[in-house]
């Protein structure tokens, strides 16, 4: 089954769970790994969905080893089992991350919809990645709206300042990155 395929599928069956139309596109997958090197020691990329991000993460050179893949969906993190052995996936939300996965993260590569998301789930999700990433680490994440995908109250809350990417055309739909990070 191709990868579009099982994503429309689990769209209708799961619709609470898959926010997005398709998978995260290729250009739009590079640029949120750009910021990932080899010599990372850890990352963590949370809603994996069907693993174009985790493709990308993987082709900056990252050993698999070093990868944490966290996905809500049981038929993707089945799939992304058995595309990138060696990496580490769990089953769980996003925030959840704080009960299962590595501190110290040099990256954590979001794929999450927070936009629509309430302020308060946006702080959970974000205050898990941050407990868990180094100082001044980024929080990658995507958005398909016009404005950041973090509200302003909780960009304040944990003190981030962001830059975004240009929008990314190639996508569907167009897509922007933002690279959040948290002031010293």
């Amino acid at each position: 089954m191709s990868d579009l395929s099982l994503f429309l599928g689990q769209f209708l069956r799961r619709p609470s769970e898959i926010r997005a139309i398709a998978p995260t596109g290729r250009a739009t997958a590079a640029e949120m790994a750009r910021l990932v090197t080899p010599q990372m020691e850890a990352v963590a990329e949370i809603g994996a969905g069907t693993g174009t991000i985790t493709r990308a993460i993987l082709a900056t050179g990252l050993p698999p080893q070093r990868l944490e893949l966290y996905e809500l969906n049981a038929a993707f993190c089945a799939r992304l089992g058995e595309r990138f052995p060696g990496t580490r996936v769990h089953n769980l939300p996003a925030q959840e991350m704080v009960n299962v996965g590595r501190q110290g993260l040099d990256a954590v590569i979001s794929g999450v919809p927070t936009l629509p998301m309430p302020d308060e789930l946006q702080a959970a999700i974000v205050g898990a990645a941050l407990s868990m990433m180094k100082p001044g680490a980024p929080f990658v994440q995507i958005t398909y709206g016009p404005l950041p995908p973090l509200s302003e109250a909780v960009r304040a809350r944990f003190g981030l300042s962001h830059r975004k990417s240009r929008r990314i055309w190639a996508n569907l739909p167009p897509a922007r990155v933002y690279v959040f990070r948290q002031s010293a």
